[in-house]
C-alpha cells in the first residue's frame, strides 16, 4: 500500500490518539491522523477528510458508535471500520462486527494496529472486487468466497485450506463440505445472510480439527453492481492469543478481586479527568458503610463524607497530587450510619504530558488504632495527674547513654516544674545533709549486689522545708551481665507519717474516752470493715456468743444472719447522709431479755466526703423494765378507772332502782293501816325488789372475780373447732331447734391461750347469733381464722337482725346495755366478750347493719414463748 492511508481517529475518551500515533510511526504504513470527538464532527470528516480507516473507541454501550457505522454504511465509499475497546466491552463490540464492522483491537493490544489495518483495507478491497483473489491468498486470515443460493465454494485462501479444511472443498456447497460436523450451523447463518443482507457473526468457535485454537468467523454478502445479493464472503480470523490473554487477564482479575475483597483495606483507581471509578473494592463499602453502587453514581461521595473540619486535609492532598506527588493522610470521616470513623488513605497519581489522569490507593480503617492511641494518651495524662496527686514519681537512669529522666510527679515531689532537665547533681544537692552517706552507700550497695533495694530518706529545700520520701530502687543487666539501667519509683510519705504519729495519739485517746463511757463504740469504715471498738463493745459481743477478734471483720457478722438484709439498708441510709436511731431488744442464750439502743452515725472528712460510721450501742435494759412496770401500772388504773366509771353507773342505775322501790314499799308499809290484803300486796313487791338486787350484786360479784383471777389464768394449747363442738353440744336443743349451721374457714386451728375465757367468748358472740336471728331465715355462722405478723384474727360473720351501729355503737359492749326488748337477756353477753378479750391483750370490732347480719372480728397475740436467740 504505497499511498498515504488517510486514518480518522472518533471518540478516544482516554485520549490515547499519541499511543496510537506512535504504534503506527514504527510500522511500514504512510498515514495521516484526524481526530474526531462529536458525532456532527465525525459525519463532515467522512465527506472531506474521505479516510481510508475508521479507528472507533468502544468503551461502553455507546450508541455514538452505532450511529458512526450507520453514517459509513450509507456512502458510497465504505471506508474500513476498525473498534478499539477494553475486554470486558468485547460482546458489545462483537455485535458491531455482526453488523458490518471490519475489525476489532483491545486497547492495551494496539501492537497488532498496523496488521489489522492492513487486513481491514485489504479486506475492503476484496469486497468490492470479487474477481481478484490474488492478494486474498496472502491475507492470515481464513477467507472464501461461496456463490448463489446454495453456497458454493468458489474461493478458500492459502490459511482457510491450511487452517480450516484442508481437503478439496471449491465447487462443492457449504452444506455438502460441513453437513454433520461442528462447522454444519455454518449453512444456517449463510442462508440468513444471503436471505437478509445482514452479516452474521460467530465468535470464538473451535474444535478437534483446529486442534485448539478459536476462530471468529464473519458472513457478509456479496454485492453487484446493482446492490444484489450473489454470494457470500466467509471471514475467519484467529482470536486464540487474544482468548487466552483475555482469560488470563480475567482469572488473574478474579483472584485480585478476590484478594482485595477478602482484606479490610479498601483498593480503589480513579479516572480523574471524566471523575468516575474504574475500580472499586468490597473494603471501600465496608469502610464506608456505603455500597458500591452509590459510588459509582456520586463519584464525589468520598468527599462529601469527610468530617467538615478535616475536609482541609483532603483538598491539600488533591493539590500535592496534581503535582505528581504520593500522599499519605489520616482524617475522619461521617459513614452511612451516622458514625464517625478514622481513616489512613495513600494515593499514587499517575500523570500524561503533566495532566493527572488516574489515582489509585489503598484505604484503611484505622478507628481502633486511634481510640487506642487516645486512650494511651488519655492513660498517660491519668497516670501522671495520679502521680501527682498521690505524691509519687519514677526515675529512670541509663548507664549506657548516661540520661537521667524523671516522671512530672516526682520533679513536683522535689519542688521543680516541666523545665527542669534533671540530673544526678540536682538530685544529691536536696538530700538531707543526716541522709546523704546512707543514701550513697544504698546506691553502691544496689549496684554491687545488684539486688532491688526499698529506700527511704529526706529532702531539703533552700527554704528549709523537709519531706520524708519512701519507694524503691532497682536495677537491670543485659544478657551478658552488664548493668545498664537503674531505675526506681519515689513517693512523698511526708503528710503520711505525720498522720500516722496523729492518728496514734488520736487513737489512744479516743479508746482512752471510749473505755470510760457506759455505751459500746465500734467504728466501721468505708468497706464495713471494724477498725476499732471499745471494751464494752467486745464484753456484749462476748455475752452474745461471739469470740472471735472483732478487728478487721464485717460488722453484719457482730449481728445474727437473719437480720444482716435490713442492716444494709440501715448502712446505704447511713451512707447517704441520714443518722439512724432505734431500740431493740434480744432474748439472750440465758433466756434473759435485754434491751438495747443503737445508733448509727455517719463520719466524713474535712471535705465533707464519706468516711465510714460510729455504732454506739447502749444498754437500757433497766430503764426498759421500768418503763414497762410504768406502763402496766398506768394501763391497769385506766383499766380499774373504767371498772369503777362502770361499776358507778351500774350501782347508780341498777342497785338505785330495787333500793328505791324498798325503801318507798317500807314507807308505806309504816304509815298505812293494817290492811291484810294491801300488806301481801306490798310485801310481794318488797320481795321482787330484794331478789332483783340480790341478782345485781351477785353479777357484780362474777365481774370483779373475772377480772381478779384474769393474770393468774393459765394458758394452754386449744383447738378451735374442738371448742365449737363443746359449745354446739351444750346448746344443742337450740341448734337443732333453729336449724343452725356453722361454717370453718381456719387457717389456724389451735391458739394458746385461756380456755375458760376463749370458751365464754365463742359461747356468748354463737348463742347471740341463734338469740337474734332473723325470723325468716335459719341462723348461719362462719368462723374464719389467720395470722397477721403477730397476731391471730378470729372472725365471726352472722345472717342475723344486724345492729344500727349509727345509734348504738358506743354502748354496744356497756354492762346492761340491751338493744332489742323482744329477746330475753340482761345486756352483760357482749360485755363479758370485750372484757375478756381485753384481758387477753386483744381487741374487738364490729361491723353491722339492720338486716344484714354482723361481724365481730377479735384480734389476739400470739402467746408462743420463745424457743430461740430472736432480735426484734
Amino acid at each position: 500500500m504505497g499511498n498515504i492511508l488517510r486514518i480518522l481517529i472518533f471518540g478516544d475518551p482516554a485520549n490515547d490518539s499519541n499511543l496510537i500515533s506512535n504504534t503506527l510511526d514504527q510500522s511500514e504504513l504512510s498515514f495521516q491522523l484526524l481526530k474526531t470527538v462529536a458525532l456532527s464532527d465525525f459525519h463532515l470528516s467522512l465527506k472531506s477528510f474521505a479516510p481510508d480507516v475508521v479507528l472507533a473507541f468502544c468503551a461502553d454501550k455507546n450508541a455514538l458508535v452505532h450511529q458512526a457505522l450507520n453514517l459509513i454504511q450509507a456512502l458510497d465509499h465504505q471506508p474500513a471500520f476498525i473498534c478499539i475497546t477494553k475486554p470486558e466491552f468485547e460482546e458489545e463490540v462483537l455485535k458491531l462486527v455482526s453488523l458490518g464492522a471490519t475489525d476489532y483491537l483491545f486497547e492495551d493490544r494496539l501492537r497488532r494496529l498496523p496488521t489489522a489495518i492492513t487486513q481491514a483495507t485489504e479486506k475492503l478491497a476484496l469486497a468490492k472486487s470479487t474477481k481478484d483473489f490474488t492478494l486474498l491468498q496472502e491475507i492470515p486470515s481464513a477467507i472464501a468466497v461461496l456463490m448463489g443460493k446454495k453456497h458454493t465454494f468458489t474461493f478458500v485462501n492459502t490459511f482457510f485450506q491450511e487452517n480450516i479444511e484442508n481437503k478439496l472443498i471449491i465447487n462443492r456447497s457449504l452444506k455438502e463440505v460441513y453437513q454433520g460436523s461442528d462447522f454444519d450451523f455454518l449453512n444456517e447463518k449463510a442462508d440468513q445472510v444471503y436471505e437478509t443482507g445482514e452479516s452474521q457473526l460467530v465468535k470464538e468457535l473451535t474444535n478437534n480439527s483446529l486442534k485448539g485454537r478459536y476462530f471468529n468467523f464473519s458472513i457478509q454478502a456479496l454485492r453487484n453492481s446493482n446492490g444484489q445479493i450473489e454470494g457470500l464472503l466467509l471471514f475467519g480470523s484467529e482470536v486464540t492469543e487474544q482468548l487466552q490473554y483475555r482469560k488470563e487477564k480475567e482469572q488473574v482479575s478474579n483472584e485480585i478481586e478476590k484478594l482485595l475483597d477478602a482484606v479490610n483495606e479498601g483498593f480503589y483507581l480513579k479516572d480523574v479527568l471524566n471523575n468516575r471509578y474504574l475500580k472499586l473494592s468490597a473494603g471501600c463499602s465496608r469502610i464506608y458503610g456505603y455500597n458500591l453502587a452509590e459510588f459509582h453514581e456520586n463519584p464525589d461521595l468520598w468527599y462529601d463524607v469527610i468530617h467538615p473540619e478535616d475536609r482541609y486535609i483532603a483538598e491539600r492532598d488533591g493539590e500535592l497530587l496534581e503535582k505528581g506527588e504520593q500522599t499519605k493522610s489520616q482524617y475522619r470521616i461521617i459513614c452511612k450510619d451516622a458514625s464517625t470513623r478514622w481513616i489512613e488513605i495513600k494515593a499514587v497519581p499517575h500523570l500524561l504530558n503533566g495532566v493527572l489522569h488516574t489515582v489509585d490507593g489503598v484505604i484503611s480503617d484505622i478507628t481502633q488504632w486511634k481510640q487506642t492511641e487516645e486512650q494511651i494518651k488519655q492513660a498517660e495524662a491519668v497516670l501522671s495527674e495520679a502521680q501527682k496527686m498521690a505524691q509519687i514519681g519514677n526515675w529512670n537512669f541509663d548507664l549506657i547513654k548516661q540520661e537521667l529522666t524523671w516522671s512530672d510527679g516526682l520533679k513536683e515531689i522535689y519542688w521543680a516544674d516541666d523545665t527542669l532537665v534533671p540530673a544526678n547533681e540536682h538530685f544529691e544537692r536536696l538530700i538531707h545533709p543526716d541522709d546523704k552517706l546512707r543514701v550513697e552507700h544504698e546506691v553502691d550497695k544496689l549496684i554491687r549486689l545488684g539486688k532491688n533495694m526499698k529506700t527511704s530518706f529526706r529532702i531539703q529545700n533552700e527554704a528549709g522545708e523537709v519531706k520524708i520520701l519512701e519507694g524503691e530502687n532497682r536495677i537491670e543487666f543485659n544478657k551478658e551481665g552488664v548493668t545498664t539501667r537503674l531505675y526506681g519509683i519515689l513517693q512523698d510519705v511526708t503528710s503520711v507519717k505525720v498522720a500516722e504519729e496523729t492518728l496514734k495519739k488520736s487513737e489512744a485517746n479516743l479508746r482512752t474516752l471510749l473505755n470510760h463511757t457506759d455505751a459500746a463504740y465500734i467504728l466501721v469504715d468505708q468497706e464495713l470493715k471494724i477498725i476499732s471498738y471499745s471494751q464494752l463493745a467486745k464484753e456484749i459481743a462476748e455475752f452474745r456468743g461471739h469470740y472471735k477478734e472483732l478487728e478487721g471483720n464485717s460488722i453484719l457478722d457482730y449481728f445474727a444472719k437473719n437480720k444482716r438484709a435490713r442492716l444494709q439498708r440501715i448502712v446505704d441510709d447511713v451512707i447517704k447522709g441520714h443518722n439512724m436511731s432505734y431500740e431493740t431488744n434480744v432474748i439472750e442464750k440465758d433466756g434473759s431479755e435485754k434491751w438495747y439502743a443503737l445508733k448509727w452515725i455517719g463520719v466524713n472528712d474535712d471535705e465533707n466526703q464519706y468516711w465510714g460510721f460510729i455504732l454506739s450501742i447502749k444498754d437500757i435494759t433497766e430503764q426498759k423494765n421500768i418503763a414497762k412496770a410504768q406502763h402496766e401500772t398506768t394501763s391497769e388504773l385506766i383499766r380499774r378507772n373504767k371498772d369503777l366509771e362502770q361499776f358507778t353507773y351500774v350501782v347508780s342505775h341498777n342497785l338505785r332502782a330495787p333500793v328505791a322501790n324498798i325503801m318507798g314499799i317500807s314507807d308505806l308499809l309504816t304509815a298505812m293501816e293494817a290492811d291484810p290484803s294491801a300488806v301481801s300486796e306490798l310485801m310481794q313487791g318488797l320481795r321482787t325488789s330484794i331478789k332483783n338486787l340480790d341478782t345485781v350484786i351477785k353479777d357484780l360479784n362474777y365481774v370483779l372475780t373475772v377480772k381478779k383471777d384474769a393474770p393468774e389464768r393459765m394458758k394452754e394449747p386449744v383447738e378451735i373447732q374442738t371448742l365449737v363442738t363443746e359449745i354446739k353440744s351444750s346448746i344443742n336443743n337450740l341448734i337443732v331447734s333453729e336449724n343452725m349451721t356453722f361454717e370453718y374457714q381456719l387457717e389456724e386451728e389451735k391458739v394458746y391461750t385461756v380456755r375458760g375465757y376463749l370458751y365464754s367468748i365463742f359461747y356468748n358472740l354463737i348463742l347471740n347469733s341463734i338469740k337474734y336471728r332473723q325470723e325468716t331465715i335459719s341462723p348461719r355462722m362462719i368462723i374464719k381464722t389467720y395470722l397477721t405478723g403477730k397476731h391471730l384474727n378470729i372472725i365471726f360473720e352472722d345472717n342475723g337482725k344486724g345492729i344500727d351501729l349509727k345509734k348504738y355503737g358506743s354502748q354496744l359492749f356497756g354492762l346492761y346495755k340491751r338493744f332489742d326488748v323482744a329477746v330475753e337477756g340482761k345486756g352483760m353477753g357482749l360485755f363479758m366478750v370485750k372484757t375478756q378479750v381485753e384481758d387477753l391483750g386483744g381487741s374487738i370490732q364490729v361491723k353491722s347493719e339492720p338486716g344484714k347480719g354482723s361481724i365481730f372480728h377479735i384480734l389476739l397475740p400470739i402467746n408462743d414463748p420463745p424457743t430461740a436467740l430472736t432480735l426484734r
